[in-house]
């Protein structure tokens, strides 16, 4: 049995993985703030944590729960993460961003994979299978735009993050494979909502209006076919950032 771990599961990309992760042999393990309904629906054996990310105290008391059910597989084939949760609000210039705004944004972007991480690492540490991280970066790490910069900030970080976990992995007797992936321009509501802000405020909208315009927005659907694909593929983890989501080989 393979155990994954997925946040952001009330629509969009988080949804789009579940659907594609369901089968006899996965134990899906969702977390949003709101259930998705019609996931809990599509399998009985799913478990759903209406949790909130930017509660930073709650984290441990989830954890501890999850490994109760995760524990009863005595042999479990693998345990995995995919921290696909993400915000990209503040969009604007940095002396118009609110303060809690920015601060949900990294807690959302970054603080919740760290943490989760964490907890990760200390409950499988002495499981022999095999263990992964996903973290859903984005090219925004990257490839910088004006008004956007606590998103950048925040997945730039997220992406140092996954190197170094990888590196303190790297001489562990059972280690964890990490990466950081890019997941391309998506029809999702991140993208919705960029395209809804005022060009006073984000100079660049327009192209992103012709992104949707011209169809070149990439399905939550494909995106995450391809995902799984990087997730079960023998090369995970190496490297530990993935700036090009392709279909695997073979």
């Amino acid at each position: 049995m393979k155990h994954i771990i997925i946040t952001g599961t009330s629509r969009g990309i988080g949804e789009a993985l579940v659907q594609k992760l369901i089968h006899a042999d996965h134990r899906l393990y969702c977390i949003s703030r709101q259930p998705n309904q019609k996931l809990i629906d599509l399998d009985s054996s799913l478990q759903y944590y209406s949790f909130d990310l930017r509660d930073s105290r709650g984290f441990e008391a989830l954890f501890d729960e999850l490994f109760q059910h995760i524990s009863l597989d005595t042999e479990p084939e693998g345990i995995y993460v995919i921290n696909n949760a993400g915000v990209l609000a503040p969009i604007g210039p940095i002396d118009q961003n609110k303060t809690e705004d920015m601060i949900e944004n990294l807690q959302v972007n970054l603080i919740a994979p760290m943490v989760i991480t964490s907890h990760f690492v200390k409950h499988t540490k002495h499981i022999k299978t095999d263990k992964r991280i996903m973290n859903i970066s984005s090219a925004s790490a990257k490839y910088l735009l004006p008004s956007q910069s606590c998103y950048s900030t925040s997945k730039a970080a997220l992406d140092s993050f996954s190197k170094s976990i990888s590196l303190e992995q790297a001489d562990q007797p059972y280690p964890v494979k990490i990466a950081a992936v890019y997941p391309g321009v998506i029809d999702t509501q991140l993208q919705t909502e960029i395209r809804s802000v005022r060009k006073e405020d984000f100079p660049n909208v327009d192209q992103f209006i012709q992104l949707e315009k011209e169809g070149r927005l990439q399905s939550a659907e494909v995106t995450a076919h391809l995902l799984i694909d990087l997730l079960n593929s023998e090369e995970f983890g190496q490297p530990p950032v993935v700036e090009n989501l392709v279909p695997i080989s073979g």
